[in-house]
């Protein structure tokens, strides 16, 4: 037992010795491996680190080497943005250069011809001016007008010589309406007539130069005033031409020797029309200053017809010569209008509703105010129903016209657009034939004035013109615009020759209307002695006529009215002002 129980405690000793020998092997391999994870780790953590650096080394130096070439290319490019945006502007310098001396040339030969026209139309634009200045001043009526209006064409025709401009043939149509517009002139009292026939004079005159210094094949009425407009515009722009032009034609005439006096006279000479402009606007601004200004002029006992005389000297000498210049410098250079053609379905758009409302409103006009014998609604008189609707119809004729001119010339050709601006066309008939009847029905009430006959007139255009645009609208070559001209021309020579004063007495004087609470016929004499000395031929066989019937003891009030109204008119009619509606009634009333 005893060796039995050493051999256990052996076995058991050995047991532990192995153990703790595998245990002590087992840590040293750990160990062991442990050491060899940890330098291996290491050494790939070091290469991984070289690998990092090498890469990071490599990708800055290319990112160096790419920095330094976009660096390269960039200052490159710069330098030859540089190099061109140089040479551009040696280029533009030249450029400007040569444009430098282009204008200077250009100014030269402007000098050079300012000065050769000077010498010419400065002598015609002041001999112009004198018969201006002699034949209108303080005399707007008498049969002076006929000259100054003859010494306008002689004007006109001088200039076409001057520059070489031979006149077209149908320059003879506006010339023969201006010399019928100076008869009519000094043969009528109205000065109503008498202002608008000095307003029809300068547009023909105007329209006379720019039809002859332009190329105005296939100008319409828009046209022409678009051009006359920038033409009296220019003209007003070019207010300096006669000072460059005479500056110009003294130092061409004066080579050497002192020309302190010619630049002192051309200061003088610019400064009197400022002078008397800005002096004007300051006595009508200050009436101490005015005060003082007339006390001044007094004692050098000026009369006051030497201010007017110099300002229509002025006037007339600027407004021909700047006016010319202006035309016969740009009229050759204006460009053709181009032809717009719109869509025609937006014209078409536009139209219909418009034309279906003008056919209700035409229908409207011929079952109740014509057919109809004129039925009114009940409680309205013709007077209130003519009043109400007649300048609303003028208006919408006046603008039915221009839309349907407007739409033929900015949208192509359609027949059903032709169809409607027909419709609207014929509408625009009926809505004139209303208007016309509402204006007589207004007449019958409150009998004739200048304004009433003038509308008529308007209407008798509106038509006249409407028949032409039909015509355009069925046949494209119809010449419209020649067509329009001479309607405005001959119903504006006839109205104007007609003496309106004359018949609108006659008129009133015959037609008595009923007025005042108890409906008795009475005349508007409070209008009737305010008419001019065209009504006096009417007037007096109708005081006469009352005297032959006994209605009249002795001279109506209003009558001795008139006659007092035309005193200033009648009298000191000389040579000069002589206008034959104030000698007849001259003849007239002083009998």
């Amino acid at each position: 037992m005893d060796g039995n129980f050493q051999m256990n405690c052996e076995g058991q000793r050995k047991s532990q010795e192995q153990m703790r020998a595998y245990e002590e092997q087992g840590q040293r391999r750990a160990q062991e491996q442990m050491r060899a994870y940890e330098e291996q780790g290491q050494r790939r953590a070091q290469e991984q680190m070289r690998a990092y650096e090498d890469q990071g080394q490599r990708r800055a130096q290319e990112q160096m080497r790419a920095y330094e070439e976009q660096g390269q290319r960039r200052a490159q490019e710069q330098m030859r943005a540089y190099e061109e945006q140089e040479r551009r502007r040696k280029e533009q310098m030249l450029i400007y250069g040569q444009q430098m001396r282009e204008r200077q040339e250009e100014e030269e030969r402007e000098k050079k011809k300012g000065a050769s026209v000077f010498g010419k139309l400065g002598a015609a634009s002041l001999v112009y001016t004198l018969i201006y200045t002699i034949c209108l001043y303080k005399n707007t009526m008498g049969i002076a007008v006929v000259l100054w209006v003859a010494a306008c064409i002689g004007y006109a025709y001088t200039v076409f010589r001057m520059f070489g401009i031979r006149e077209k043939r149908d320059s003879i149509f506006p010339v023969i309406v201006m010399g019928l517009l100076g008869v009519s002139t000094f043969l009528t009292g109205n000065q109503w007539i008498v202002g608008m026939n000095y307003a029809m004079i300068f547009i023909l005159l105007v329209a006379l130069l720019l039809h002859n210094f332009a190329q105005d094949n296939g100008w319409d009425f828009g046209k022409y005033a678009k051009e006359m407009l920038v033409a009296v515009c220019g003209a007003i722009g070019a207010v300096g031409k006669p000072f460059t032009d005479g500056s110009a034609f003294y130092r061409s005439r004066r080579k050497s020797g002192n020309k302190n006096g010619v630049y002192i006279l051309i200061g003088i000479g610019a400064a009197v029309p400022c002078l008397l402009f800005l002096g004007t606007m300051l006595v009508s601004a200050d009436m101490v200053f005015a005060d003082m200004v007339s006390r001044f002029f007094m004692q050098f006992k000026v009369p006051a017809r030497a201010f007017g005389v110099i300002f229509m000297l002025c006037f007339g000498f600027f407004s021909s010569y700047c006016g010319v210049r202006y035309v016969e410098a740009h009229a050759a250079a204006i460009a053709p209008e181009e032809k717009k053609s719109g869509q025609p379905l937006i014209a078409i758009a536009f139209t219909a509703p418009i034309a279906l409302l003008y056919i209700v409103f035409s229908v409207i006009q011929i079952v109740y105010l014509f057919v109809g014998g004129m039925q009114l609604p009940e409680g309205v008189t013709y007077a209130e129903y003519a009043r109400k609707g007649f300048f609303q119809l003028l208006f919408v004729c006046a603008v039915n016209l221009v839309l349907v001119l407007v739409i033929q010339k900015y949208f192509g050709e359609n027949l059903m657009l032709k169809i409607l601006l027909l419709v609207i066309s014929g509408c625009t008939f009926v809505m004139t034939a209303s208007s016309a009847c509402r204006m007589a029905l207004y007449i019958t009430a409150y009998q004739l004035t200048f304004l009433r006959v003038s509308v008529l007139v308007a209407l008798a255009v509106i038509a006249l013109l409407l028949a032409g645009v039909v015509a355009k609208i069925l046949a494209s070559g119809f010449p419209l615009f020649r067509y329009g001209i001479a309607v405005v021309c001959v119903v504006y020579l006839a109205f104007s020759f007609s003496h309106v004063d004359y018949f609108i007495a006659s008129y009133n004087l015959s037609h008595p209307v009923a007025g005042g609470s108890d409906r008795t016929e009475s005349v508007d004499y409070g209008y009737l002695y305010k008419l001019s000395t065209d009504a006096a031929p009417a007037i007096e066989r109708y005081i006469r006529a009352q005297e032959r019937a006994g209605k009249e003891e002795e001279l109506p009030e209003w009558y001795k009215l008139y006659c007092m109204e035309q005193k200033d008119v009648m009298e000191n009619i000389t040579l000069r002002n002589f206008n034959l509606s104030h000698y007849i009634a001259s003849r007239l009333l002083g009998e």
